[in-house]
């Protein structure tokens, strides 16, 4: 019998991988942090396993900049009264002749953990819009996470705003949206926390070469999915499914005879579409002397091989028309006066419908981008007489196409897939909370700290978690508002507590957070990541 005798203080393999990969980390840029990750991290995972099965993370990116003043609002309590006093002409109403019109009352359950001040708070309620999103809120299927912003250090306060370090260029769009996206504001941008993620996880959950991207956008390129590495590239479709190569008819209709059979002669037809296809890809299979004209035909032929997969993919849900699962979506949607065939919508279908089909893809982990346009309210933020229009017509959409996505995924079409994938929202940022007039035209301006919502069988729902904001202007005690007095709320709880929460979830191990999120130890002790009531996800 062979003994192996190991000195008490004598490192296992998995902290030797650490200690010295973390010791020649500490001497590079983030950037190659991040790649050293990637060769190190396959290692650890061989040994860890990684934790199985199956999971998904779907970010619907809010683009404009959501006033989530009025998503999740006070419902009673001195904050309701800060909150009609402040919001003048935007104010949603709780008693209002016409029922329609008054928010939705929340069955909270932490209010007193959430409260900014003690006392302050009595009740939560929704927009009007968001019945199913209150019911997947009372049912324990959705939470919120109250007042979540980028931020560089904490610490910030009205006092100190002009001095302390705060992210560049806070109130615009553009900024916002790839600072959001990133969670490292104060340093120029080389990739999103999506990509980090998954050039994290991708060696174990993702192991073969022939798969298609863990990265899925349904709204083009963005900079939540790009990899530091450059090794998971994220592959693009449109709301109506596929981007194919253009001259060869819908999903090649014109060219093939089965569009998911790739690369075999019989296949193609005679016609001159078919034929130009053939030669087409007969020269992307040559080898050429070129490593340029190599890297090109790569390229392509990844295209050509990852559409076959994906179409496989969502064959199981095709039919004539449309899709089987478009019944969820078209019954959320009823009696709205909002068409189900949005771009918006049309998105959500389709992650749905991968999801579905995520057996042919091949993946054990998957993260989608989506996209929903319109926040950018400065006017007309909620029409007179108008469900379809402004910020109202925006959470209308928001919350049927939640609530069709939810249905699907419960359903036996996708597997009941519900407790494996978490749906989350992101923003530029919120809005104002005051109105930008003193009419019905008003609208709301740029600002800083608003709500995410989250939702998902792992969720730990009928909660609001993080510091609900103090809802009181200017220079007056107690206020957040950063400068001014149009209600600019500092956050409280930043993207990077956030994201690391999500990550978490889905599989990073707490010692690789703050490799993934190089500020999250300026907010909380690693890889205690769920201090101040953060701690919304089922392990």
């Amino acid at each position: 019998m062979n003994l192996i005798f190991r000195r008490k203080n004598e490192p296992t393999r998995r902290q030797f991988l650490v200690k010295t990969g973390c010791s020649a980390m500490g001497i590079t840029s983030v950037v190659n942090t991040l790649a050293h990750l990637k060769l190190m991290q396959g290692a650890l995972n061989a040994q860890s396993g990684g934790g199985g099965g199956y999971k998904a993370l779907v970010c619907v990116f809010l683009n404009g900049g959501n006033d989530s003043n009025n998503m999740l609002i006070p419902f009673s309590g001195s904050a309701r009264t800060d909150y009609v006093n402040g919001r003048g002409m935007l104010a949603i109403p709780t008693n209002d002749a016409n029922a329609a019109l008054n928010a939705l009352p929340l069955a909270a359950t932490n209010v007193a953990e959430c409260d900014p001040l003690g006392g302050y708070l009595g009740t939560f309620g929704v927009h009007p819009k968001l019945g199913a999103i209150k019911t997947m809120f009372d049912e324990g299927d959705a939470a919120f996470v109250a007042n979540v912003g980028t931020m560089t250090m904490p610490g910030v306060t009205r006092a100190n705003y002009s001095t302390a370090p705060k992210p560049p260029q806070l109130y615009s769009h553009s900024d916002q949206q790839v600072q959001w996206q990133s969670s490292i504001p104060d340093r120029p941008f080389t990739s999103g926390w999506g990509g980090r993620i998954a050039d994290f996880l991708d060696p174990v959950h993702n192991p073969s070469t022939g798969n298609v991207s863990m990265n899925i956008s349904i709204s083009g390129v963005n900079s939540f999915q790009v990899s530091p590495t450059g090794s998971v590239t994220p592959y693009i479709m449109g709301s109506n499914g596929l981007v194919s190569f253009a001259g060869y008819g819908t999903n090649y209709a014109s060219a093939v005879n089965n569009p998911n059979v790739l690369f075999e002669a019989t296949n193609y037809k005679t016609a001159e579409a078919g034929r130009r296809l053939q030669a087409f890809e007969s020269i992307l299979n040559m080898t050429h002397a070129n490593l340029m004209e190599n890297a090109y035909s790569n390229v392509a032929i990844s295209a050509r091989m990852t559409e076959g997969m994906v179409g496989s993919a969502l064959l199981p849900t095709t039919i004539t028309g449309g899709s089987s699962l478009d019944t969820y979506f078209n019954n959320a949607f009823a009696g709205t006066g909002i068409s189900a065939n949005n771009t918006f919508t049309n998105q959500m279908k389709l992650v749905a419908r991968l999801i579905a089909g995520q057996s042919a893809l091949g993946n054990g982990r998957q993260i989608f981008f989506v996209q929903h346009g319109g926040y950018d309210t400065h006017i007309a933020q909620i029409p007179a007489g108008s469900n379809t229009a402004g910020h109202t017509g925006l959470m209308s959409t928001l919350n049927c196409t939640l609530k069709g996505f939810a249905d699907a995924l419960k359903g036996p079409e996708v597997g009941n897939q519900w407790d494996n994938v978490l749906s989350f929202t992101a923003s530029d940022f919120t809005r104002t909370f005051t109105a930008n007039k003193p009419d019905t035209s008003a609208g709301s301006d740029h600002a800083w700290g608003g709500h995410a919502l989250v939702l998902g069988g792992a969720v730990k729902g009928g909660r609001v978690y993080g510091k609900f904001p103090v809802l009181k202007l200017g220079a007056v005690a107690d206020s957040i508002d950063a400068t001014g007095t149009r209600g600019l709320w500092i956050p409280s709880t930043s993207v990077d507590q956030y994201a690391a929460n999500i990550a978490k979830w889905f599989g990073v191990d707490p010692s690789a957070l703050g490799t993934i999120f190089p500020n999250l130890s300026r907010f909380v002790t690693l890889p205690n990541i769920t201090s101040g009531n953060l701690d919304f996800l089922q392990a």
